[in-house]
């Protein structure tokens, strides 16, 4: 009888320990910090952002219209962007376009390992992210 109970109570412990946290938006707002998808994530961001106002985006009409007609393929890559940009007379085109897409395959990344992520609201997910990304602002 001791060992049948033994044999229970170690099988309801592995069971405990088995089991998946459920990701949802709890657990994102809450934990998304230890995630070091994220974090490579939020540091790209804060970079991005740092050095944004470094350059200066094109503004041309011409540029506009191009942007608005070939989006798609203007984004497809680092490269195409830092063209697009360079066409219309950005300096630096290179370096801000490595910046910005930096930042996007991190969100990427982050996202591939985990899809629970985009599942929530775009507006949930701003809202995780921002708590995040203003929270580690302050404590810098």
């Amino acid at each position: 009888m001791k060992k049948l109970i033994t044999l229970i109570i170690v099988c309801c412990t592995f069971s405990v320990f088995a089991q998946k946290q459920v990701k949802d938006l709890q657990y994102y707002y809450y934990n998304a910090n230890q995630d070091k998808d994220f974090n490579a994530y939020l540091a790209a961001r804060k970079n991005f952002d740092n050095k944004k106002f470094d350059f200066k985006l094109p503004s041309s009409k011409e540029a506009v219209a191009e942007l608005q007609e070939n989006e798609a393929k203007i984004f497809k890559n680092e490269k195409t962007y830092a063209e697009f940009l360079n066409r219309y007379g950005m300096k630096n085109a290179g370096d801000y376009a490595k910046l910005w897409f930096n930042q996007m395959e991190m969100l990427k990344t982050f996202i591939k390992k985990n899809p629970e992520f985009y599942s929530l609201t775009s507006k949930q997910r701003q809202n995780v992210i921002d708590k995040w990304y203003f929270s580690e602002i302050a404590a810098n």
